[in-house]
């Protein structure tokens, strides 16, 4: 057969040898990485999950020191077949903790090839780094892809091979129907692909071609099929970066400086309010920023631009029906050898932050009720200003001043209108004084005003009587007609007080003598002042008396009630002094000289042992569920023995640990922090449960707050009363009872009223209430009815 190069079949042979061997040097090295890098960036992805499935739980652990919650993470991610290894360093730890398979070290896997990844562990509280993850992924999955690469591969080439072998053989015999397969070839559709269905004979060389076109056709449709698999994985993982995104308030951002091209998330159209097919230029993006922030941004970015650095600021967006949001941005400037400059960052909504902030700073330094400074700012600007006093020879004043018979008004017209009066003298207060002045709620019905650079005593004379004027007379509170007074105490500084404390105790001693000299005056310190104190000495001498025989104090009970069941679950222990002059004394009126005289200690230890009693004696009616909890003051605090008491008494009674909760208040939980925790853990291995009484009204750091063996949380009852009406306080009780549940405490709402109360609080989450609502403090009789009723 003598061979024509120029003919159609060596034309032809040629072409396809040629275009064979491109085909295969395309498939052996340009396939070959792109399906590489295609299954390397998926592990990767697999890699990324992993780590966003177990870097929050270890963060939050590793924030608490569980070592072996941690421990159980680690054993838990090492069972996914494709994790060799994985690291935990932090300085938190004695020592980093490995968890491997294989018992390699990381040096060994990376020489051996395997994917090594680290990643930094945040602290989920305050966002800061507290260590450092690294994880070991297998190869294996990669390998065996690549295995099935190159068969794939070497099939292709052989049945390629064959069918130009088979094709040259035939091509010879016959060149006519070349002209049908053309015809056909021309009405293929690659976005539909389908067999070729010729009917020729099966001698003819184009049949060996259509059959390889079909092989073709099927790797083309298998390959557009996988494609499309790897498509719909990618968009899922796209779609879970933008939920992640929205979930966290978190959009990200990237500005081409030198084609001025800007690109945005969804989640930045969604803090900007705005669609997504909204065009947004550079110059848009800088107009969103609010008037008052807007320079300093600008100069931050450009800057940036210009030294190719980081940046980190918080500034406010001003957006359209006046909506302000404040944002935190983060980001860096990249500049390549190119010319090509780039902004990337990432923008966080920050608006709720700054809220919770704020108002965590107002339960610290400001009265709830009336929006007044309290003790801690209050102490804080006297201290100033006795410094400035000092300095400059200065005089100080402080007025304390409580108001008359508020008790009176309390007991019969309701907590809601006396706490509506106490508003009511605040404002009334703060017109009478200065603005340099500072008027204080200290507590109840007690206010402090605190007088700096008073040049006589006539000065705080003035105000004083401002004050009584002001009070005098009728006062409209709903539709409340009252008539309301108040007894001033003052005492000035240096004439008869050297520092705050002494400031408070004169003015306050002054005040109770103003109230036994018939209450609507002011008195004004003076060492021989001696009504106060032997008032004190009366109900101190009736305190002992009623102590040593017992028989005129009694434990009263006030229900605890769970919220979604209606249930009582326990109570708590409230002393009352059965008076033989002066009928029902409550706690209020005589709890403080207790605690003065150091008579705390032995009511203290009675009202626990009648408490525990009770509960066996409630035990044996059947009534085994109960948690009684029962109050320690400051001075119980102090007892070294408490512990060692409290385990006595449930070891005399026989009853549960668990039945008992000792509540202390916020504000001795933060006086002396070592001390607390000492006591605390004490009382924590006796196993009973310790409950924070009054929380918000104190000022607690949440720092140390996590680091105290607390079951529970009350919720004041001056945030619980009026959440119905005030927007604020409700925003408390959520943020309280949220705060609470992430720590894993319990919480208790005291002052439930009514239903609505009741309702909002089960919304909320509150797992117990407390309040008149169910039951007022009953004796111990009147509260076993009540359990069986």
């Amino acid at each position: 057969m003598k061979i024509n190069f120029n003919s159609i079949i060596s034309k032809t042979l040629t072409i396809l040898f040629v275009s064979s061997v491109i085909y295969i040097l395309f498939i052996s090295v340009g396939a070959h990485k792109i399906f590489g890098a295609s299954y390397k960036k998926l592990i990767d992805e697999r890699i990324s999950i992993t780590i966003q499935d177990i870097s929050p739980s270890l963060s939050l652990n590793l924030s608490f020191s569980f070592t072996e919650a941690i421990q159980e993470i680690g054993n838990k991610a090492i069972e996914n077949p494709d994790v060799l290894l994985v690291k935990i360093e932090s300085k938190i730890l004695e020592s980093p903790l490995v968890f491997t398979k294989e018992h390699k070290s990381i040096d060994a896997y990376k020489n051996n090839g395997e994917f090594i990844s680290q990643s930094v562990l945040v602290d989920p509280l305050t966002s800061k780094p507290i260590g450092k993850m690294t994880l070991v992924y297998s190869k294996k999955t990669y390998e065996q892809f690549m295995n099935n690469f190159y068969l794939l591969f070497f099939s292709a080439t052989v049945g390629l091979v064959l069918s130009i072998l088979t094709l040259a053989y035939f091509l010879y015999k016959s060149l006519k129907p070349l002209t049908i397969l053309a015809t056909s070839l021309r009405s293929f559709n690659p976005n539909n692909p389908k067999k070729l269905l010729l009917h020729l004979d099966s001698n003819n060389e184009i049949s060996s071609i259509v059959s390889s076109a079909n092989d073709m056709i099927n790797n083309l449709v298998k390959y557009l099929n996988d494609t499309q698999e790897l498509n719909k994985e990618i968009s899922q993982k796209q779609s879970h970066l933008k939920e992640a995104q929205r979930i966290a308030n978190v959009g990200s951002w990237e500005y081409d400086i030198v084609n001025e091209t800007l690109l945005l998330s969804d989640e930045i159209y969604r803090i900007l309010g705005l669609k997504r097919s909204v065009v947004i230029s550079w110059q848009d993006f800088i107009e969103f920023i609010s008037s008052k922030d807007r320079e300093f941004v600008v100069t931050v970015f450009k800057d940036a631009m210009k030294n190719g650095s980081n940046f980190d600021i918080k500034f406010s967006l001003s957006l359209e029906n006046n909506r302000i949001l404040d944002v935190r941005t983060r980001g860096k400037v990249r500049k390549k050898i190119d010319g090509s400059a780039r902004i990337a960052a990432v923008s966080m909504d920050i608006t709720q932050d700054n809220i919770n902030k704020k108002m965590i700073e107002r339960l610290a330094y400001y009265d709830s009720l009336t929006s007044l400074p309290n003790r801690v700012l209050l102490k804080d600007r006297a201290h100033k200003a006795l410094q400035n006093a000092h300095r400059n020879n200065q005089k100080v004043a402080m007025i304390f001043l409580d108001l008359d018979h508020f008790k009176l008004i309390n007991d019969t017209l309701g907590h809601t209108i006396g706490d509506k009066l106490l508003i009511y003298v605040s404002k009334l207060l703060k017109m009478q004084i200065r603005e340099s002045d500072t008027l204080s709620r200290i507590g109840g019905d007690e206010f402090v005003i605190l007088l700096p650079d008073i040049h006589s005593q006539k000065d705080v004379e003035f105000i004083a009587e401002k004050i009584l004027e002001s009070l005098y007379g009728q006062h409209f509170i709903d539709s409340h007609q009252l008539y309301i007074s108040t007894s001033i105490g003052i005492a000035i500084y240096p004439d008869t007080s050297k520092d705050m404390d002494e400031l408070i105790t004169n003015a306050d001693t002054a005040m109770y003598d103003a109230k036994q000299d018939g209450r609507n005056n002011y008195k004004i310190y003076q060492k021989a002042m001696g009504n106060h104190i032997s008032t004190q000495m009366k109900v101190e001498q009736d305190l002992k008396n009623a102590v040593n025989n017992k028989k005129e104090l009694e434990v009263y009970y006030q229900a605890k009630v769970d919220s979604n069941s209606g249930q009582i679950t326990g109570a708590e222990a409230l002393v009352r002094w059965n008076h033989p002059e002066r009928g029902l004394v409550f706690p209020d009126d005589f709890i403080r000289v207790a605690e003065s005289t150091g008579i705390i200690l032995e009511l203290g230890n009675w009202i626990i042992e009648e408490a525990i009693s009770q509960v066996k004696e409630w035990n044996r009616l059947g009534y085994s569920n109960l948690k009684i909890a029962i109050n320690l003051s400051g001075r119980q605090f102090q007892d070294m023995k408490l512990a060692s008491f409290v385990a006595s008494m449930i070891r005399k009674y026989e009853i549960s640990p668990s039945q008992l909760e000792f509540e202390i208040t916020e504000t001795l939980s933060m006086s002396n922090v070592p001390a607390t925790l000492r006591v605390l853990d004490e009382l924590k291995n006796i196993g009973v449960s310790i409950a924070i009484d009054d929380f918000g009204t104190g000022y607690s750091s949440l720092s140390y707050l996590k680091q105290f063996p607390i079951n529970t949380l009350k919720i004041d009852k001056s945030f619980v009363m009026d959440m119905i009406d005030d927007e604020g306080d409700k925003v408390i009780v959520q943020t309280i009872i949220s705060m609470a549940h992430f720590l894993g405490f319990k919480t208790v709402a005291e002052g439930v009223e009514s239903l609505e109360h009741i309702n909002l609080l089960r919304n909320m989450g509150c797992d117990e209430l407390q309040g008149y609502y169910y039951s007022k403090a009953v004796t111990k009789h009147a509260f076993t009815l009540l359990l069986e009723t």
